[in-house]
C-alpha cells in the first residue's frame, strides 16, 4: 500500500472529502481497509492540528474501537493512536476519557499480549501518553511494569529487539525516577549482556546506545554501576 512507503505524499485530513474517505477507511469490516486508514493516520499526522481534527472528527474513536480487533487491527490502532497523542496533552486527555477509561485500560492490557509486536507497541503508546501528559500513568506499578517489559523485549531476535532499546530511551529520557526503576531491574547489565553478542546489527547497536546514554544521564549509582561491569570499554570498542 502507498502509506506503507515513508515516500507516500501526506494526507490532507483538513479536506472534508478526505476526512469522510479516512472514516469510511476505519468503519469497514475489511482487515485491509482499516489498516489502509490507520497506515495514512501513522503517515501523515505530524502536527497538533492535524493531532487536533483527528480527535474532534471520530477518527480517534474508531480507532479505539480497533482495539478489540484482529491482531493486525491491534497493531495498526496502536500505532496510529500514539501518533494523535504524541507531544499533545489535549490529545491524551481526550483519548483517556474515551469510552469511560476504557481505551486506555485496553491498551494497558495489551501490554501483557502473547505477541511481542503488540506488546512493544502498547508500551510505546503508553509511553507516548505519558510524556505527553503528567497528568497520567504516575503509578509506580505501571512504571516498573514498562520497563520490566521492555527489558524482556530487548531478548526478541528480530525488529521487536531492534526498537525495544530506543522505546526504553525513551520511556527514561531526563526521568530520574524510571532510571532508578531500570537501575533496579539490573537494566545496565542487561544492556551490557547484549553488547557482548556478536556480530550485533547497527541498529540494534544504536539503540542500545542510546539507552546506556539515557540510563547514565542522571544517577551515580547508574554511572558507578556503567563503570564497574566494564561496559565503558565494551562501547569503546565500537568507536574504532
Amino acid at each position: 500500500m502507498i502509506y506503507q512507503s515513508k515516500l507516500a505524499p501526506k494526507y490532507d485530513f483538513f479536506q472534508e472529502e478526505n476526512m469522510q474517505f479516512l472514516l469510511s477507511l476505519l468503519k469497514s469490516e475489511n482487515e485491509n481497509l482499516t489498516g489502509l486508514g490507520a497506515g495514512i493516520v501513522i503517515h501523515s499526522c505530524k502536527t497538533i492540528g492535524e493531532q487536533n481534527i483527528l480527535c474532534h472528527t471520530g477518527v480517534l474513536e474508531k480507532l479505539t474501537s480497533l482495539l478489540d480487533g484482529s491482531l493486525s487491527q491491534r497493531d495498526a490502532s496502536l500505532e496510529s493512536l500514539a501518533a494523535i497523542i504524541r507531544d499533545n496533552p489535549a490529545a491524551v486527555s481526550n483519548f483517556v476519557e474515551l469510552r469511560c477509561g476504557r481505551a486506555l485500560h485496553c491498551v494497558t492490557e495489551l501490554t501483557k499480549d502473547k505477541y511481542p509486536r503488540t506488546r512493544l507497541l502498547a508500551c510505546l503508546c503508553l509511553i507516548s501518553l505519558k510524556n505527553s501528559s503528567t497528568c497520567y500513568l504516575q503509578d509506580i506499578g505501571i512504571k516498573t511494569k514498562l520497563v520490566y517489559i521492555l527489558l524482556e523485549l530487548l531478548d526478541d531476535s528480530g525488529p521487536v529487539g531492534d526498537e525495544a532499546s530506543f522505546a526504553f530511551s525513551s520511556l527514561i529520557a531526563e526521568k530520574e525516577d524510571l532510571q532508578k526503576l531500570a537501575f533496579e531491574a539490573n537494566a545496565i547489565n542487561k544492556f551490557n549482556c547484549l553488547l557482548q553478542k556478536h556480530p550485533i546489527q547497527p541498529k540494534r547497536l544504536e539503540g542500545v546506545l542510546l539507552a546506556l546514554a539515557d540510563l547514565c544521564s542522571k544517577l551515580e549509582c547508574c554511572r558507578s554501576n556503567f563503570l564497574s561491569l566494564q561496559v565503558c570499554c565494551l562501547c569503546l570498542c565500537f568507536c574504532f
